[in-house]
């Protein structure tokens, strides 16, 4: 999980990401890192912070199972700012969002 250090997490949000999910979900994520980057960064490039990013991957890691053009067509059919403000004010907004 080490590729999350060039995606601005920590040592100790890595730590943290890999206690909270099965090592089924972590090795998953493992093989998909280069889709794992490119939502990442996705996600960075529309204005979600990092602490989201973290709070993702804690509570809603699904989301980096989905590949970026998915990610850019679910949000394409809302207002991007609304859903950027909504998930970086509570990351569990992104319940209301049908992927």
């Amino acid at each position: 999980m080490e590729f999350l250090l060039d995606c601005k997490l920590n040592n100790q949000d890595i730590i943290d990401i890999v206690n909270n999910n099965s090592e089924e979900v972590i090795n998953n994520i493992k093989l998909s890192k280069n889709n794992c980057i490119e939502v990442i960064n996705y996600l960075y490039d529309i204005g979600i912070t990092k602490e989201t990013i973290y709070q993702l991957f804690m509570r809603q890691i699904g989301i980096f199972h989905r590949t970026k053009k998915e990610i850019e067509q679910v949000f394409d059919e809302y207002e991007i700012e609304s859903i950027v403000n909504s998930l970086n004010f509570d990351v569990n907004t992104i319940d209301m969002i049908e992927f």
